[in-house]
């Protein structure tokens, strides 16, 4: 795997950056773990942010898809409880 399908650098231009508690990290280089970066992501390491890949990959979120177009699925879906007023 490579680490640039699911993360791209947003700000910097690939090349080696201090990484406080990783060190000097060469990010034009290809094969660095794609784990390491995904922790430096979810750590909020500035320079980073998913692709489209790495959303779907690591961060989905299921979505309702309509299987066909005439069914509203917010119909679909059982009503929510309004809270009862006292009297």
């Amino acid at each position: 795997m490579i680490w640039t399908d699911y993360f791209t650098l947003v700000g910097v231009l690939p090349g080696r950056i201090v990484v406080p508690g990783h060190g000097t990290l060469d990010f034009s280089d290809t094969s660095l773990p794609v784990e390491k970066i995904r922790t430096l992501f979810e750590k909020g390491f500035p320079y980073l942010e998913a692709t489209s890949l790495g959303k779907d990959t690591f961060y989905l979120v299921p979505r309702m898809v309509a299987v066909r177009p005439e069914i509203n699925l917010e119909l679909a879906l059982p009503a929510k409880k309004q809270p009862r007023k006292k009297s």
